[in-house]
């Protein structure tokens, strides 16, 4: 497997020129970062990440999920997280990739395959698990299309479904076929996920949202908590405070006129959240980002 790191860390320091580089494959982002980074607080949506050198350290409700070239981290579920990116001990650039998933194309990759009565499960929305060599060399032959762009509309789907089918196949395999069933405990959570984000700014009523999700109120809580590693209230707080301190480094706004444009009703709630989330109050964390080189 070393070989296939090689030619894909050579592949990403040749096409990545930005630090976050989207490419012509549909889905496909490169990531190439050359010094230590703070925590970053962002929204993962679904996809598969794959590090080639370096390692990364995901934590989601406050459980920390670390990613090597060694391993694969699969997300089924929009989630707030806090992500680390890590250099290699000779402090080489950070390198990897990220695939969002195509539910579309998963339904399609789950079709031609036998049912799988695992998926009625509720696995967390994130999880780690061991890089095969198989799927290390689909990601390799996407990473190559690169250099061969007028191959990537008839091929790079193709290679998509084989990596589908490789993870489908493997451990993360149930929580892979929930984000593709209407039906499931992730497409159910996934809907009051998105109810959120549309509405963070707005009152909630935990019953309204189970019924958004088709589930019972206790359901609810329990498969969201499962799922997203917080509860509902938590997980509005997270994305009001990232918008929050969004707002603050981009528009310069005052913490009461960010606190109010993001719903909350207390500006000394919202510092408390504030430095409970980012290790600072307001003032402080944003004098301290927007010094950082």
């Amino acid at each position: 497997m070393e070989s296939l790191l090689e030619r894909m860390r050579d592949a990403v320091e040749r096409h990545a020129a930005h630090f976050r580089q989207e490419t012509a494959v549909p889905g496909l982002t490169l990531y190439r970062i050359h010094q230590p980074v703070a925590p970053t607080h962002v929204l993962y949506r679904p996809r598969m990440v794959v590090i080639l050198r370096g390692s990364k350290t995901i934590t989601a409700g406050g459980a920390p999920f670390v990613a090597d070239a060694s391993t694969f981290l699969l997300v089924t579920v929009d989630l707030p997280v806090c992500t680390q990116v890590i250099l290699d001990e000779d402090g080489r650039s950070h390198l990897a990739l990220s695939l969002d998933i195509d539910r579309a194309a998963l339904a399609e990759a789950m079709a031609r395959m036998p049912p799988d009565d695992s998926a009625a499960a509720t696995p967390a929305g994130v999880a780690t698990a061991a890089m095969t060599a198989d799927l290390l060399d689909a990601f390799a032959r996407l990473l190559d299309l690169l250099d061969k762009p007028g191959d990537v509309p008839f091929i790079a789907p193709l290679i998509v479904q084989e990596i589908y089918y490789r993870v489908l196949c493997g451990r993360l395999g149930a929580p892979l076929r929930q984000l593709a069933l209407n039906g499931s405990r992730a497409a159910q959570i996934g809907r009051a996920t998105q109810w959120i984000q549309k509405n963070y700014a707005s009152p909630m009523a935990i019953d309204e949202l189970a019924e958004v999700a088709g589930m019972s109120v206790t359901s609810f809580h329990r498969h969201f908590k499962a799922l997203t590693l917080l509860t509902p209230v938590q997980y509005r707080a997270r994305l009001r405070l990232q918008e929050a301190r969004r707002l603050l480094l981009a528009d310069a706004r005052t913490v009461g006129a960010a606190a109010a444009t993001v719903g909350y009703d207390s500006q000394s709630q919202f510092t408390r959240d504030y430095k409970r989330l980012f290790g600072a109050p307001p003032g402080a964390d944003t004098a301290r980002v927007a010094g950082a080189p």
